[in-house]
């Protein structure tokens, strides 16, 4: 069986992208806590509603890019939470963006265009 070709999801909006990395590091999370991460690593510049975050959950769903998971023992007392995990391909996607954006501030380095940020 051909595996899909990660690249054919590149470029990765930005709420996606965010969703794909506060999953990078879980064995599951559920929706709300999927929210809280994004805006929290966004600094709060990403506070999805409720509509907007489960839409693009459904679409990363239906692309492949993420699956429903079952909750650990612990979490799972709200049998409403839906939880989610990353898919090898979309581990895989979220490398090649990862890749491409750090690709793009090379380039922004080089036309001095971005300068690193004072410590």
């Amino acid at each position: 069986m051909e595996q899909p070709d990660a690249r054919d999801h590149l470029p990765v909006s930005n709420l996606s992208f965010h969703v794909l990395l506060a999953l990078g590091d879980t064995e599951a999370a559920h929706g709300y806590a999927i929210g809280k991460e994004v805006s929290r690593r966004s600094d709060g510049r990403l506070d999805p509603t409720t509509g907007g975050l489960y839409q693009a959950l459904k679409r990363l769903v239906e692309d492949g890019l993420i699956e429903h998971a079952q909750p650990a023992e612990a979490d799972s007392s709200d049998g409403r939470r839906k939880y989610f995990r990353l898919t090898t391909l979309g581990r895989r996607v979220a490398a090649l963006e990862a890749r491409r954006l750090h690709g793009l501030v090379a380039v922004a380095r080089e036309r001095r265009l971005f300068t690193e940020p004072p410590s």
